[in-house]
């Protein structure tokens, strides 16, 4: 245990010398997220997802619902003709 102790010891010294007493710089890092896509959807309806809530294509629907991107195309949804 104390040969561990002092090779710890020996080396934080060591970087204290080397480094002009300032302790060694870590660069912070960050998790770039990309930016989740809401769609819309009629689920009764039809088989499409649209990027507007009024689009062309939802005029029909009684009931529209709000879901990610990911999740439409993960259940078989497309993308509307209408939307650009």
């Amino acid at each position: 245990m104390k040969t561990i102790k002092r090779g710890i010891t020996l080396i934080a010294l060591t970087f204290t010398l080397f480094m002009g007493g300032a302790a060694p710089v870590i660069p912070n890092t960050t998790v770039a997220h990309a930016k989740t896509t809401y769609v819309w959807i009629a689920p009764n309806y039809g088989t499409k997802w649209h990027h507007s809530k009024h689009c062309r294509g939802l005029n029909a629907a009684k009931h529209k619902k709000h879901v990610t991107l990911h999740w439409a195309k993960k259940h078989g949804y497309k993308k509307c003709h209408w939307c650009y």
